[in-house]
């Protein structure tokens, strides 16, 4: 895989998802006070791990059957991950700002972490391969 031709495609699809995403997050945005419900789950922290994961699966050279499975099952975990995240906060409340850290730095993470799991064989498989075989 090519890097620098990845690293375009990477950044085309983020900022295209980006910038159909901002007239969504608007009323998030645009409120002045900031709590979690269902429609701030759906238009703010959910889409945050969303867009570059799919964009990270949509710049990665595979087959459309593989694409359309890797974005379902990973859509699905960062769901969950999000879901799992917020059960804690509101549950452990004297645990919040650990959990805070730790979801920030896991909502950089786990799209990376998700993406790398499902196309490891694209990524690496070819470039571990010895040359005779």
């Amino acid at each position: 895989m090519r890097l620098f031709v990845f690293i375009r495609k990477f950044i085309f699809y983020l900022t295209i998802m980006f910038l159909l995403w901002i007239p969504f997050s608007g009323k998030y945005f645009s409120s002045n006070i900031q709590f979690l419900s269902l429609a701030s789950f759906f238009q703010f922290y959910l889409p945050l791990n969303l867009i570059p994961y799919i964009a990270l699966v949509l710049a990665t050279p595979i087959d459309k059957s593989k694409m359309i499975r890797f974005i379902v099952a990973g859509s699905v975990l960062i769901f969950f991950f999000n879901v799992f995240i917020i059960m804690l906060q509101l549950n452990f409340i004297s645990l919040r700002v650990g959990l805070f850290y730790f979801y920030a730095i896991g909502r950089a993470a786990v799209p990376f972490i998700i993406w790398f799991a499902f196309t490891y064989e694209t990524i690496l498989e070819p470039e571990l391969k010895p040359e005779n075989e």
